[in-house]
């Protein structure tokens, strides 16, 4: 019998695409890596060896215990060291990425963060990430301030901002994000923003301090602004003048806002918090300058004691609706107030708890319902009878509804069958599509 001269293993050769790559393009796909696992390749080969030292980015975390050790080369190493060796040995190539996120209670650590953010600037750094949680705050340098190469900037923990407008001068920055940040005083964060004259994106997280309780966000180039308030103090507000703006998210508690423009897009997350006499006309303070939205998002409160006025949205297409243990008693409001309204989802995020105030029908069927939508989602249906009430209202009453998707929490096949063949049955308005899916 003949033997083939080639066996499988002949046919089959193992071959190293990756390290046959230009190094541009392999300093690429190492730059979204950690640095620890990019210097950590220099192992696989001479041709790897001095690969790192090229990569435009640079990833330091350090979040475990003080004494844990960076293990490479045979040589145990502190965090410290790591990074000094690391800018020590690396090529001065630009710098694209710096992101150094640290844990530390060390009191001198402040001299090598200061010495690292130094490198990243002179090195013409777009991406700054800085997340520090240190035993006392740190003060932001001011070379940060007034960098000309920064496109982004992150800024999240222990940082102290203390500057005042002429120090202030960030002409590429396009992307803010300040979380829990400490601010010197109230012109601090101002001068910031007045120093970002090209700001498009920025992101607010607030935390409770004593030296500032007012922040005012104005500026002429922002279009998408988050903001999530910790400070669980009625006397704080958050002041908003962009003309610009076309998104706008609010997560928890109430703020004083004026918005010189239409937003196209709005997400408001009315969390639990201490309830106070006058927090009805906030609320309704809040959706005043919004009629121009065209999608809203909106999580409610478990307290049945919101019931406030909406103004008309009549620009309004998409509307997301999150409520808690099926107190989704704003939805009529929500539907009178939305008369041009295409597309609903209702996300239930809790079925747990009382079901005290659920679906009641309301005496008049919104325009919205009957002439207009064409299209609901009802997330985390759990066949309860007061949600079989509502899909039978929706589905009795929309004329031109065309799809309903009903996603439940439900792995038994056999009772999604039955509840499908119940919802199957209920009187349709329409010649909609109706699909359950399980999760």
């Amino acid at each position: 019998m003949a033997i083939e001269p080639n066996s499988k293993s002949e046919k089959y050769t193992e071959v190293d695409r990756i390290s046959n790559l230009p190094d541009s393009l392999i300093c690429h796909i190492l730059s979204f890596l950690p640095s620890k696992q990019s210097v950590a390749t220099s192992t696989l080969s001479t041709r790897w060896k001095p690969l790192w030292t090229m990569v435009p980015a640079l990833d330091f975390e350090d979040t475990e215990k003080p004494n844990q050790r960076y293990h490479g080369n045979n040589n145990r190493m502190t965090f410290i060291h790591f990074v000094c060796g690391v800018l020590a040995v690396r090529k001065p190539v630009p710098l694209k990425k710096f992101r150094l996120k640290l844990i530390s209670p060390n009191h001198s650590i402040h001299f090598h963060v200061r010495a690292w953010i130094y490198y990243a600037i002179g090195h013409g750094v777009e991406k700054l990430d800085l997340k520090l949680f240190l035993w006392r705050p740190f003060e932001l340098p001011l070379i940060v301030l007034r960098c000309k190469s920064i496109e982004i900037l992150t800024l999240y923990g222990t940082i102290l901002l203390n500057c005042r407008s002429e120090s202030v001068y960030l002409p590429k920055v396009k992307r803010l994000h300040l979380v829990k940040v400490k601010y010197a005083n109230e012109d601090s964060f101002h001068s910031l923003l007045t120093g970002s004259p090209h700001l498009r994106k920025l992101s607010v997280w607030s935390v409770q301090q004593d030296n500032t309780m007012t922040l005012n966000i104005c500026h002429p180039t922002v279009e998408w602004l988050s903001t999530i308030n910790e400070a669980h103090d009625h006397r704080f507000k958050l002041e908003i003048n962009v003309p610009n703006l076309k998104f706008i998210s609010l997560v928890d508690s109430l703020y004083q806002f004026d918005l010189m423009n239409n937003v196209v897009k709005v997400t408001f997350d009315l969390s639990e918090h201490e309830q106070h006499a006058n927090d009805l006309e906030n609320y309704s303070h809040l959706f005043r300058p919004l009629a121009d939205a065209q999608t809203l998002t909106l999580q409610y409160v478990k307290s049945p004691c919101f019931d406030f006025s909406l103004p008309m949205l009549n620009n309004l297409r998409s509307l997301q609706l999150q409520v808690r243990c099926c107190q989704w008693h704003l939805l009529p409001n929500l539907l009178e107030s939305a008369p041009n309204l295409v597309n609903l989802i209702i996300n239930k995020e809790d079925s747990k708890g009382p079901h005290e105030l659920s679906w009641t029908e309301p005496l008049h069927v919104p325009k919205c319902l009957e002439l207009r939508i064409r299209r609901i989602s009802l997330l985390q249906f759990r066949s309860l009878e007061h949600e079989v009430e509502l899909i039978r209202y929706i589905l009795k009453n929309a004329k031109v509804l065309e799809k309903m998707d009903i996603l439940t929490g439900l792995s038994d096949l056999e009772e999604s069958l039955h509840i499908f063949k119940i919802l199957s049955e209920l009187p349709r308005g329409s010649a909609c599509k109706l699909f359950l899916l399980n999760n």
